[in-house]
Protein backbone atom coordinates (compact mmCIF):
# COMPACT_ATOMS: atom_id res chain seq x y z
CA UNK A 1 0.00 0.00 0.00
CA UNK A 2 1.56 3.39 -1.22
CA UNK A 3 -0.17 7.26 0.52
CA UNK A 4 -0.02 9.67 -1.94
CA UNK A 5 -0.39 13.94 -0.08
CA UNK A 6 -2.85 15.85 -1.69
CA UNK A 7 -3.33 19.60 -2.23
CA UNK A 8 -5.69 22.64 -1.63
CA UNK A 9 -8.36 22.50 0.44
CA UNK A 10 -11.47 24.70 1.24
CA UNK A 11 -14.42 24.93 2.66
CA UNK A 12 -18.13 26.31 1.15
CA UNK A 13 -20.67 25.71 3.32
CA UNK A 14 -21.37 23.49 6.11
CA UNK A 15 -24.52 20.74 6.83
CA UNK A 16 -24.95 17.23 7.80
CA UNK A 17 -20.91 16.68 7.90
CA UNK A 18 -20.90 15.71 3.98
CA UNK A 19 -17.64 16.23 2.37
CA UNK A 20 -16.66 16.00 -1.48
CA UNK A 21 -13.33 16.92 -2.62
CA UNK A 22 -11.23 16.50 -5.45
CA UNK A 23 -8.69 13.77 -4.82
CA UNK A 24 -7.01 13.53 -7.83
CA UNK A 25 -6.20 15.80 -10.81
CA UNK A 26 -4.93 14.09 -14.43
CA UNK A 27 -2.37 14.44 -16.89
CA UNK A 28 -0.31 16.58 -14.70
CA UNK A 29 2.90 16.01 -12.34
CA UNK A 30 2.55 15.38 -9.04
CA UNK A 31 5.25 16.48 -6.37
CA UNK A 32 6.16 12.87 -6.26
CA UNK A 33 7.02 12.68 -10.09
CA UNK A 34 3.61 10.59 -10.84
CA UNK A 35 1.30 11.02 -13.69
CA UNK A 36 -2.51 9.57 -12.94
CA UNK A 37 -4.00 9.16 -16.34
CA UNK A 38 -7.59 9.71 -16.81
CA UNK A 39 -9.69 6.54 -15.99
CA UNK A 40 -7.26 5.43 -13.01
CA UNK A 41 -10.00 4.74 -10.13
CA UNK A 42 -13.17 2.83 -10.46
CA UNK A 43 -16.52 5.02 -10.42
CA UNK A 44 -18.73 3.92 -7.85
CA UNK A 45 -15.72 2.36 -5.57
CA UNK A 46 -16.74 3.06 -1.85
CA UNK A 47 -13.46 4.28 0.19
CA UNK A 48 -13.01 4.65 3.85
CA UNK A 49 -12.33 7.70 5.29
CA UNK A 50 -9.53 7.66 7.83
CA UNK A 51 -8.20 9.89 11.04
CA UNK A 52 -6.01 12.46 10.81
CA UNK A 53 -2.21 11.31 9.48
CA UNK A 54 -3.73 7.89 8.06
CA UNK A 55 -4.22 6.42 11.63
CA UNK A 56 -6.64 4.09 10.47
CA UNK A 57 -3.39 1.80 9.51
CA UNK A 58 -2.22 1.83 13.23
CA UNK A 59 -5.90 0.81 14.31
CA UNK A 60 -7.73 3.88 14.75
CA UNK A 61 -11.43 3.57 13.68
CA UNK A 62 -12.19 5.59 10.25
CA UNK A 63 -14.09 8.56 10.65
CA UNK A 64 -16.34 8.23 7.56
CA UNK A 65 -16.87 7.05 3.98
CA UNK A 66 -17.31 7.61 0.92
CA UNK A 67 -17.85 6.97 -3.05
CA UNK A 68 -15.41 7.80 -5.83
CA UNK A 69 -16.32 9.26 -9.25
CA UNK A 70 -14.55 10.88 -12.04
CA UNK A 71 -14.77 13.66 -14.49
CA UNK A 72 -12.33 13.97 -17.98
CA UNK A 73 -9.84 15.61 -15.72
CA UNK A 74 -10.18 14.71 -11.84
CA UNK A 75 -11.26 12.06 -9.33
CA UNK A 76 -13.57 13.49 -6.67
CA UNK A 77 -14.88 12.07 -3.41
CA UNK A 78 -18.14 12.52 -1.85
CA UNK A 79 -18.12 11.32 1.18
CA UNK A 80 -19.45 11.62 4.87
CA UNK A 81 -18.79 11.46 8.13
CA UNK A 82 -19.70 9.75 11.44
CA UNK A 83 -20.65 12.25 13.38
CA UNK A 84 -22.62 9.74 15.58
CA UNK A 85 -18.85 8.81 16.54
CA UNK A 86 -16.30 10.86 19.06
CA UNK A 87 -13.75 10.01 16.38
CA UNK A 88 -15.57 11.39 13.50
CA UNK A 89 -17.26 13.88 14.72
CA UNK A 90 -14.17 15.64 16.17
CA UNK A 91 -11.89 15.01 12.63
CA UNK A 92 -14.68 17.07 10.54
CA UNK A 93 -14.25 19.59 13.46
CA UNK A 94 -11.07 19.48 13.22
CA UNK A 95 -10.84 19.84 9.39
CA UNK A 96 -13.30 23.04 9.24
CA UNK A 97 -10.97 24.87 11.77
CA UNK A 98 -8.18 24.31 10.02
CA UNK A 99 -9.98 25.40 6.67
CA UNK A 100 -7.92 26.70 3.71
CA UNK A 101 -4.42 25.03 5.51
CA UNK A 102 -6.15 22.11 5.70
CA UNK A 103 -4.44 19.21 2.95
CA UNK A 104 -5.51 15.73 2.05
CA UNK A 105 -4.15 12.53 1.07
CA UNK A 106 -4.99 9.03 0.35
CA UNK A 107 -3.94 5.48 0.80
CA UNK A 108 -3.70 2.81 -2.68
CA UNK A 109 -2.31 -0.37 -4.10
CA UNK A 110 -0.80 0.05 -7.52
CA UNK A 111 -2.41 -2.08 -10.14
CA UNK A 112 -1.17 -1.08 -13.44
CA UNK A 113 1.25 2.03 -13.87
CA UNK A 114 4.58 2.38 -16.28
CA UNK A 115 7.41 4.78 -16.50
CA UNK A 116 7.70 7.16 -18.66
CA UNK A 117 8.43 10.91 -20.08
CA UNK A 118 5.97 13.98 -19.43
CA UNK A 119 7.10 17.21 -20.53
CA UNK A 120 10.72 15.89 -21.14
CA UNK A 121 10.47 14.56 -17.52
CA UNK A 122 11.12 10.74 -16.28
CA UNK A 123 7.64 10.47 -14.56
CA UNK A 124 5.63 7.11 -13.40
CA UNK A 125 2.33 6.80 -15.36
CA UNK A 126 -0.43 6.14 -12.53
CA UNK A 127 -2.79 3.75 -15.06
CA UNK A 128 -5.24 1.79 -12.89
CA UNK A 129 -5.21 2.29 -8.44
CA UNK A 130 -7.42 0.76 -5.79
CA UNK A 131 -7.73 3.27 -2.84
CA UNK A 132 -8.20 2.49 0.25
CA UNK A 133 -8.76 5.19 2.08
CA UNK A 134 -8.47 9.27 2.28
CA UNK A 135 -7.65 11.00 5.11
CA UNK A 136 -6.44 14.55 6.46
CA UNK A 137 -2.78 15.31 6.65
CA UNK A 138 -0.55 18.24 7.41
CA UNK A 139 1.22 18.43 3.96
CA UNK A 140 0.00 17.48 0.92
CA UNK A 141 1.88 16.72 -2.85
CA UNK A 142 -1.11 16.82 -5.38
CA UNK A 143 -1.57 19.53 -8.00
CA UNK A 144 -5.35 21.36 -7.47
CA UNK A 145 -6.95 18.73 -5.24
CA UNK A 146 -9.28 20.60 -2.87
CA UNK A 147 -12.54 20.26 -0.57
CA UNK A 148 -15.57 21.39 -3.12
CA UNK A 149 -18.13 21.06 0.19
CA UNK A 150 -18.00 20.44 3.80
CA UNK A 151 -21.34 20.10 5.71
CA UNK A 152 -22.38 20.17 8.82
CA UNK A 153 -25.32 20.25 10.78
CA UNK A 154 -24.72 22.70 13.44
CA UNK A 155 -23.84 25.27 10.59
CA UNK A 156 -21.06 26.93 12.75
CA UNK A 157 -18.59 27.90 10.28
CA UNK A 158 -20.52 30.98 8.62
CA UNK A 159 -17.91 33.40 9.20
CA UNK A 160 -15.20 30.88 7.40
CA UNK A 161 -18.45 30.24 4.63
CA UNK A 162 -17.88 34.32 3.68
CA UNK A 163 -14.31 33.99 3.02
CA UNK A 164 -14.85 31.18 0.96
CA UNK A 165 -17.60 32.54 -1.09
CA UNK A 166 -15.03 34.82 -2.83
CA UNK A 167 -13.15 31.97 -4.47
CA UNK A 168 -16.57 30.31 -5.99
CA UNK A 169 -15.18 31.79 -9.22
CA UNK A 170 -11.77 33.03 -8.41
CA UNK A 171 -9.49 30.66 -8.11
CA UNK A 172 -7.77 30.16 -4.80
CA UNK A 173 -4.20 31.93 -4.63
CA UNK A 174 -1.22 29.91 -4.57
CA UNK A 175 2.81 30.06 -4.45
CA UNK A 176 4.83 28.81 -7.35
CA UNK A 177 7.81 30.41 -8.95
CA UNK A 178 7.80 33.75 -10.70
CA UNK A 179 9.24 34.51 -14.27
CA UNK A 180 9.90 38.22 -16.06
CA UNK A 181 9.60 37.26 -19.59
CA UNK A 182 7.79 37.33 -22.92
CA UNK A 183 3.83 36.86 -22.31
CA UNK A 184 1.56 35.47 -25.69
CA UNK A 185 -1.33 34.77 -23.90
CA UNK A 186 -3.32 33.04 -27.40
CA UNK A 187 -0.22 30.59 -27.35
CA UNK A 188 -1.02 29.23 -23.46
CA UNK A 189 -4.72 29.41 -23.89
CA UNK A 190 -4.61 27.12 -26.92
CA UNK A 191 -2.05 25.05 -25.45
CA UNK A 192 -3.43 24.66 -21.96
CA UNK A 193 -4.63 21.35 -21.01
CA UNK A 194 -8.27 20.62 -19.23
CA UNK A 195 -6.58 19.12 -15.77
CA UNK A 196 -4.02 22.17 -15.79
CA UNK A 197 -6.86 24.94 -16.37
CA UNK A 198 -7.46 26.18 -12.48
CA UNK A 199 -3.44 26.24 -12.18
CA UNK A 200 -3.33 28.31 -15.59
CA UNK A 201 -5.85 30.89 -14.90
CA UNK A 202 -6.76 33.34 -12.00
CA UNK A 203 -11.15 33.48 -12.69
CA UNK A 204 -13.89 30.50 -13.96
CA UNK A 205 -17.46 30.59 -14.39
CA UNK A 206 -19.22 28.26 -16.41
CA UNK A 207 -18.34 24.85 -17.11
CA UNK A 208 -14.87 23.98 -15.46
CA UNK A 209 -14.04 21.69 -18.66
CA UNK A 210 -14.08 24.09 -21.37
CA UNK A 211 -11.46 26.90 -21.57
CA UNK A 212 -13.86 29.58 -22.80
CA UNK A 213 -14.99 29.82 -18.52
CA UNK A 214 -11.73 30.81 -17.30
CA UNK A 215 -10.00 34.85 -17.65
CA UNK A 216 -6.66 36.04 -16.65
CA UNK A 217 -4.37 33.72 -17.56
CA UNK A 218 -0.89 33.89 -16.05
CA UNK A 219 1.44 30.54 -16.26
CA UNK A 220 2.16 28.94 -19.22
CA UNK A 221 0.96 25.63 -18.66
CA UNK A 222 -0.13 23.49 -15.76
CA UNK A 223 3.24 23.16 -14.28
CA UNK A 224 5.39 26.33 -15.05
CA UNK A 225 5.92 29.97 -13.27
CA UNK A 226 3.66 32.64 -12.98
CA UNK A 227 4.25 35.52 -15.11
CA UNK A 228 5.29 39.40 -14.04
CA UNK A 229 3.81 40.46 -17.64
CA UNK A 230 0.90 38.37 -17.50
CA UNK A 231 0.14 39.22 -14.22
CA UNK A 232 0.20 43.42 -14.42
CA UNK A 233 -1.52 42.67 -17.47
CA UNK A 234 -4.41 40.93 -15.38
CA UNK A 235 -4.24 43.82 -13.14
CA UNK A 236 -4.72 46.61 -16.02
CA UNK A 237 -7.74 44.55 -17.18
CA UNK A 238 -9.01 44.61 -13.30
CA UNK A 239 -8.78 48.73 -13.40
CA UNK A 240 -9.64 49.11 -17.23
CA UNK A 241 -13.68 49.68 -18.00
CA UNK A 242 -13.29 48.00 -21.28
CA UNK A 243 -11.23 44.97 -19.62
CA UNK A 244 -12.92 44.28 -16.68
CA UNK A 245 -16.14 42.72 -17.44
CA UNK A 246 -16.19 40.01 -14.43
CA UNK A 247 -18.69 40.69 -11.06
CA UNK A 248 -18.03 43.12 -8.57
CA UNK A 249 -17.24 40.89 -5.81
CA UNK A 250 -14.79 38.72 -7.80
CA UNK A 251 -12.65 41.65 -8.56
CA UNK A 252 -10.49 41.97 -5.03
CA UNK A 253 -9.82 38.12 -5.05
CA UNK A 254 -8.38 37.85 -8.71
CA UNK A 255 -6.39 41.07 -8.00
CA UNK A 256 -4.66 38.98 -4.75
CA UNK A 257 -4.32 35.59 -6.69
CA UNK A 258 -2.38 38.00 -8.93
CA UNK A 259 -0.62 40.38 -7.30
CA UNK A 260 0.66 37.45 -4.55
CA UNK A 261 2.58 36.49 -7.40
CA UNK A 262 4.20 39.88 -7.99
CA UNK A 263 4.70 40.15 -4.45
CA UNK A 264 7.10 36.68 -4.50
CA UNK A 265 8.90 38.15 -7.54
CA UNK A 266 9.86 41.16 -5.01
CA UNK A 267 7.43 43.73 -7.42
CA UNK A 268 5.06 45.88 -5.88
CA UNK A 269 1.45 45.33 -7.81
CA UNK A 270 -0.19 48.22 -9.33
CA UNK A 271 -3.03 49.42 -6.75
CA UNK A 272 -6.38 48.13 -7.08
CA UNK A 273 -8.67 50.78 -8.17
CA UNK A 274 -11.92 51.07 -6.24
CA UNK A 275 -13.74 50.74 -9.29
CA UNK A 276 -12.92 50.57 -13.36
CA UNK A 277 -11.71 53.71 -14.90
CA UNK A 278 -10.36 55.49 -17.65
CA UNK A 279 -8.34 57.73 -15.44
CA UNK A 280 -5.41 56.37 -13.94
CA UNK A 281 -2.01 57.04 -12.77
CA UNK A 282 0.90 57.31 -15.64
CA UNK A 283 2.55 53.66 -15.11
CA UNK A 284 -1.09 51.96 -14.63
CA UNK A 285 -1.80 53.70 -18.02
CA UNK A 286 0.88 52.39 -19.90
CA UNK A 287 0.30 48.99 -18.90
CA UNK A 288 -3.76 49.24 -19.60
CA UNK A 289 -2.25 50.36 -23.32
CA UNK A 290 0.18 47.42 -23.36
CA UNK A 291 -3.25 45.59 -22.04
CA UNK A 292 -4.83 46.49 -25.19
CA UNK A 293 -2.09 46.15 -27.47
CA UNK A 294 -1.38 42.50 -26.67
CA UNK A 295 -5.60 41.76 -26.66
CA UNK A 296 -5.34 43.48 -30.22
CA UNK A 297 -2.38 41.37 -31.35
CA UNK A 298 -4.21 38.41 -29.98
CA UNK A 299 -6.78 39.02 -31.85
CA UNK A 300 -4.65 39.70 -35.32
CA UNK A 301 -3.70 36.25 -34.81
CA UNK A 302 -7.01 34.41 -34.52
CA UNK A 303 -8.08 36.68 -37.94
CA UNK A 304 -4.86 35.72 -39.93
CA UNK A 305 -4.99 32.23 -38.90
CA UNK A 306 -9.04 32.43 -39.89
CA UNK A 307 -8.54 34.17 -43.37
CA UNK A 308 -5.27 31.78 -44.15
CA UNK A 309 -7.65 28.54 -43.53
CA UNK A 310 -9.91 30.13 -46.20
CA UNK A 311 -7.47 30.41 -48.31
CA UNK A 312 -7.20 34.05 -47.86
CA UNK A 313 -4.66 37.03 -48.03
CA UNK A 314 -3.41 36.92 -43.74
CA UNK A 315 -4.48 40.64 -43.85
CA UNK A 316 -6.75 43.15 -45.93
CA UNK A 317 -5.36 46.13 -47.23
CA UNK A 318 -6.85 48.22 -44.31
CA UNK A 319 -5.78 45.51 -41.60
CA UNK A 320 -1.86 45.92 -42.90
CA UNK A 321 -2.20 49.75 -42.96
CA UNK A 322 -3.00 49.89 -38.94
CA UNK A 323 -0.50 47.14 -38.21
CA UNK A 324 2.47 49.38 -40.41
CA UNK A 325 0.85 52.54 -37.97
CA UNK A 326 1.11 50.65 -34.67
CA UNK A 327 4.58 49.49 -36.02
CA UNK A 328 5.35 53.15 -36.67
CA UNK A 329 4.01 54.08 -32.97
CA UNK A 330 6.06 51.55 -31.51
CA UNK A 331 9.14 52.46 -33.61
CA UNK A 332 8.71 56.43 -31.83
CA UNK A 333 8.45 55.20 -28.53
CA UNK A 334 11.50 53.19 -28.81
CA UNK A 335 13.51 56.19 -30.35
CA UNK A 336 12.52 58.03 -26.64
CA UNK A 337 14.05 54.71 -24.92
CA UNK A 338 17.36 54.65 -27.70
CA UNK A 339 18.26 58.75 -27.04
CA UNK A 340 21.27 59.03 -24.84
CA UNK A 341 20.99 62.55 -24.41
CA UNK A 342 18.78 63.46 -21.35
CA UNK A 343 18.03 67.29 -22.56
CA UNK A 344 17.35 65.68 -26.36
CA UNK A 345 15.09 63.30 -24.96
CA UNK A 346 12.96 65.88 -23.34
CA UNK A 347 13.08 67.91 -26.17
CA UNK A 348 11.78 64.82 -28.58
CA UNK A 349 9.07 64.76 -25.90
CA UNK A 350 8.04 68.69 -25.98
CA UNK A 351 7.98 68.24 -30.00
CA UNK A 352 5.68 65.06 -30.03
CA UNK A 353 3.21 66.68 -27.03
CA UNK A 354 3.24 70.10 -29.76
CA UNK A 355 2.45 67.68 -32.73
CA UNK A 356 -0.68 65.83 -30.53
CA UNK A 357 -1.61 69.32 -29.72
CA UNK A 358 -1.82 70.49 -33.38
CA UNK A 359 -3.74 66.80 -34.30
CA UNK A 360 -6.44 67.78 -31.84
Amino acid sequence: MSIKHLGQFEIKNASKGEVTAVFSTFNVVDKDGDVTIPGAFTDGQEVLISAYGHKVWEGALPVGKGIIRQTDSEAILDGKFFLDTDDGRNTFNVIKNVGARQEWSYGYDILDAAPGKFGGTDVQFLKQLNVTEVSPVLIGAGVNTRTLAAKSAQGQQRQQETTMSAYKRAIRPHETPVAAKAWHGVEVHESAAVGGLRHVYAWVDGDPEQKASYRFPHHENAVGPANVRACLLGIAQLNSVKGAGIPAEDRQAVYEHLAGHLRDNDSEPPELLAAPTSTMKFNDEGISVIADVSAFIDRATEVIALRSAKGRTPLSAGSADLFEWLGDELQRLKSLLDTPDEELAREYVRFVQSQLRRAS
